[in-house]
């Protein structure tokens, strides 16, 4: 690589276990570069299974791939990865996505030609062809106290119950969001160093939460584009280790709130019901199985 090569993007994707995945992501993302500049920097995080000898198998001309020597965590492997990027625009990918031919394209032209967004998603689909929705106000204590007491389960489509997960969002057509799922986002460089990139106190979860926070409280928006499409096997690499990835899921949740909605007395409150609601998500998941 020349010195000061800039390609246009970085993709760069983090695995853990994804032997079954990871082939068919990087395939899409070489079908998505062919008239763009770009690079793709994949982390696995110390894989038992064979996905790290698929990545080395993957042809392209410009891919970085790196072993870490144990399991990081996904939010220091991100940024291990960031750390390592050239490009002006850095696409965060999970591995059991599958990018839509001109997706790339798509996003990367309306971040050039947009300056007063830092950021931009696709739509996200299942495996089916129905959308998934992957958009979602940033959390408060208001938004707990409906999870909790099932308002939001009750009445879904509703703002005053359902604001945070925004059951009710049309998907129809291009918005500005708050907050979109992290499985497939273009991001500006220059805009991931302003804000330090992904906070590392955050394992697993709420990474991408506090990362949208950290934009727009720098004054930049975030766009979907629905022209823009990503197939999302959504949850794979948490399947995977459950009854701990709940357990992270609500520490993680604990250090977003203590860093954004500081309060002694809820936060004490949203300890005690992230505890009980903990039980008996591990007890429904063991029966489950």
């Amino acid at each position: 690589m020349l010195a000061g090569y800039m390609p246009d993007i970085s993709v760069i994707i983090v695995t853990w276990n994804s032997e079954k995945e990871i082939g068919a992501c990087a395939e899409s993302v070489i079908k998505n570069t062919t008239s763009l500049s770009a690079e793709l920097i994949i982390i696995d995080n110390n894989s038992g299974d064979n996905t790290f000898n698929i990545i080395n198998k993957i042809q392209y001309n410009n891919i970085h791939t790196y072993k870490n020597a144990a399991n990081m965590g996904f939010t220091k492997a991100v940024n291990r990865g960031i750390s390592y990027s050239k490009g002006e625009n850095i696409l965060l990918l999970n591995p059991d996505t599958i990018l839509a031919e001109g997706s790339l394209e798509k996003l990367n032209t309306f971040l050039e030609e947009n300056p007063g967004y830092g950021a931009c998603a696709p739509l996200m689909l299942n495996e089916d062809g129905s959308v998934q929705k992957s958009v979602r106000n940033f959390p408060d204590y208001w938004s707990m106290f409906c999870e909790f007491t099932l308002l939001s389960f009750i009445f879904p489509n509703t703002k005053l119950f359902g604001r945070w997960k925004m059951k009710y969002f049309d998907y129809s057509a291009d918005a500005d969001i708050q907050q979109p799922m992290a499985a497939a986002l273009l991001i500006k460089k220059s805009v991931l160093d302003n804000i330090h990139n992904m906070d590392e106190r955050f394992e697993m979860f709420f990474n991408d939460v506090d990362m949208c926070k950290k934009l727009y409280d720098s004054g930049l928006k975030i766009r979907l584009l629905t022209d823009a499409k990503v197939i999302h096997e959504h949850g794979s690499s948490i399947k995977k280790d459950k009854i701990r990835m709940i357990k992270v899921w609500d520490e993680d949740c604990i250090k977003y709130f203590g860093k954004h909605h500081t309060n002694p007395l809820l936060m004490l409150w949203l300890k005690i019901n992230l505890k009980i609601s903990e039980i008996i998500r591990i007890l429904y998941h063991k029966i489950r199985k």
